[in-house]
């Protein structure tokens, strides 16, 4: 699914952004190579302007701008490349697809973007877990986003 230099950027983001979640959007371009795009995490920036609407912080969760987000996908698919990922950190606690996490991959009861598989880090006191980062993927049977097996994508990344 990602080789070992994916993987090791979005570690790396991961680690530079603790104590805050970190987010961002994998590419796959026209001629199949990855590439991680880091994203700002624009979380703290909505808890400060309306902490009602926003009470959480960049600890606990995560917000790509928008924008940005369709620009590094708009650029992708004009250069004959696909957004295949959307990752993110989970700060001092394992990794999971949270009920957060669930609602922000899908729109009406769908996936907001379908084939996007979603990788979550583990950085525990401001260490990445690197045995603790899960990847999830939309299941049409149980119209749930559920952990990719293990076996499967640990061979995925050796390749």
């Amino acid at each position: 699914m990602f080789d070992k230099a994916v993987w090791d950027a979005m570690f790396a983001h991961a680690h530079r952004e603790y104590p805050a979640e970190c987010c961002g959007i994998v590419i796959e371009d026209a001629s199949g190579g990855q590439v991680v795009h880091p994203c700002e995490n624009v979380q703290d920036k909505l808890h400060a302007a309306d902490p009602k609407a926003h009470p959480r912080t960049s600890k606990t969760a995560y917000r790509m701008d928008d924008m940005q987000v369709m620009r590094i996908q708009s650029e992708a698919e004009k250069a004959g490349g696909r957004m295949i990922a959307i990752y993110h950190s989970h700060i001092d606690v394992p990794a999971y697809f949270s009920e957060e996490d669930h609602n922000a991959a899908t729109f009406f009861g769908e996936p907001t973007y379908p084939g996007v598989v979603y990788p979550v880090i583990a950085v525990k006191q401001a260490r990445v877990d690197v045995k603790e980062k899960k990847v999830f993927q939309w299941c049409e049977s149980s119209s749930q986003f559920e952990e990719v097996r293990q076996q499967m994508r640990d061979a995925r990344i050796e390749t």
